[in-house]
């Protein structure tokens, strides 16, 4: 029969196991649920974030909420400072004594009970066309396809100290030439697996569908691993798509959009 001693240092083991799965599981579960934001994507985009998840919030009603609101502004990914917004054909800004503050680059803005972190990045040319060969006989296109634009962002993504591309390939919108069939397709490559975003391949005149482009990468439940903003430009349409995506489980979810 085991001893009142055996007993008295199993139950500190179950105590002290029970205490280590709390700490690694327990603590970063409650801290997500006590995340609260509001995400403002250009003009036209606002994103609540509660409970561990997105909410699209409709642009005609969200405007009047948030404006003479404080938000930290980022321009262009560059953090610009806190700046109250206010709405009229488009979102300004306004320092804390009300002045106006011009931009003129791209907004992103949040409001929330902890800080976001975007990263910086540049749009890179594409010299070797191995990845984008691949994806283009995967969809059944022609590697000698013309382009609308084509480039890729190398960021390290999930701050495992290595980079990964992020490319954008399309034909769409073309100015010198008519495509048989238009595709616009977002994908990344990591440890020379490609992992696709968003992908559309369609028989058209080039005209319809939507011209993709990384808006941002932002890590918005500060758990290290960035989020991809992507937006998407309609022909003849002003307020373009953007769409929320987050890599997990070896591939992209959309977590929300703007549609």
């Amino acid at each position: 029969m085991p001893s009142k001693k055996t007993y008295i240092i199993l139950i500190t083991i179950m105590v002290l196991f029970g205490i280590i799965m709390f700490l690694i599981f327990g603590i970063p579960n409650i801290r997500q649920e006590n995340l609260e934001s509001v995400l403002i994507v250009g003009d036209n985009t606002t994103w609540i974030y509660k409970d561990k998840k997105w909410f699209n919030q409709r642009y005609k009603t969200s405007k009047d909420r948030y404006s003479w609101q404080e938000f930290k502004v980022f321009e262009d990914n560059k953090e610009l400072g806190n700046f109250y917004l206010w709405h009229d054909d488009k979102w300004y800004l306004f320092d804390k004594d009300k002045n106006a503050v011009l931009t003129s680059g791209k907004i992103i803005a949040y409001q929330s009970n902890y800080s976001m972190k975007l990263l910086e990045y540049t749009e890179d040319t594409v010299d070797d066309f191995t990845y984008v060969n691949e994806v283009l006989m995967n969809n059944n296109l022609s590697t000698s396809s013309k382009f609308s634009s084509i480039y890729k962002v190398s960021i390290d993504f999930d701050s495992d100290s290595n980079l990964e591309d992020f490319y954008i390939i399309t034909n769409v919108f073309p100015l010198d030439f008519e495509p048989e069939t238009s595709f616009a397709i977002a994908f990344m490559v990591k440890n020379d697996t490609i992992y696709t975003l968003y992908e559309d391949v369609s028989t058209s005149n080039g005209l319809n569908g939507c011209k993709p482009f990384y808006n941002t990468f932002i890590d918005t439940n500060i758990d290290g691993v960035y989020e991809v903003i992507l937006s998407c430009g309609q022909y003849s349409v002003e307020e373009q798509i953007d769409m929320l995506y987050q890599f997990s489980e070896g591939e992209f979810k959309l977590l929300v959009s703007n549609q």
